[in-house]
């Protein structure tokens, strides 16, 4: 392919592979805005990450067939980059789905054992990628939804008010120049 597919494929796939988190979520949205991705192999994974969906196996291991070496090495926590991005990925995702949900569901929603599904959620909390807290003697993680209704009425208040202080910029403007405006 030319110059522009290839580091679009090649910025897809790092998407893909990085910490879940916000800066994560702003890349993704990016590149799925971008028509030229829709012509890149991997779009369709990337629309489901962008999506926040919960990725299965198969689609995975379909990714996994596409990577290059190097990013298929076992890191320090036994975990391929792919395997750790995806439990990331899927944690998150769960956590849009579920207000809580046992440790032991979370390994198997996660495809992983319950410590180290344990051990994903805690790191993501602490590094402030996901909200939520473990309660160890229950066995449960919850998740802290931030996407709340008062968040987004706040954040729709916010660009109404940037819309109207656009507006009467323009207004100022007009009238400074002379031209009458009525409203």
């Amino acid at each position: 392919g030319d110059g522009a597919s290839d580091c679009l494929a090649n910025a897809i796939v790092c998407a893909i592979l990085a910490s879940a988190g916000p800066q994560r979520s702003r890349i993704l949205a990016t590149l799925v805005k971008d028509e030229r991705c829709t012509r890149i192999p991997n779009f369709s994974m990337l629309h489901k990450v962008y999506l926040e969906r919960i990725l299965r196996v198969a689609e995975v291991d379909a990714f996994g067939a596409t990577l290059k070496p190097h990013q298929l090495v076992v890191g320090d926590d036994g975990l391929t980059v792919l395997s750790r991005a995806v439990s990331e990925h899927n944690l998150l995702s769960a956590s849009k789905l579920y207000n809580n949900i046992t440790i032991e569901e979370l390994g198997m929603l996660l495809g992983v054992g319950g410590d180290r599904a344990e051990r994903t959620a805690a790191k993501m909390i602490s590094e402030g990628r996901m909200s939520g807290s473990i309660d160890q003697v229950e066995n449960v993680v919850t998740f802290h939804n931030t996407d709340s209704g008062h968040a987004i009425v706040e954040q729709w208040d916010g660009q109404i008010m940037s819309v109207c202080l656009q507006i009467n910029g323009v207004v100022e403007l007009m009238e400074k120049k002379g031209i009458s405006v009525v409203m």
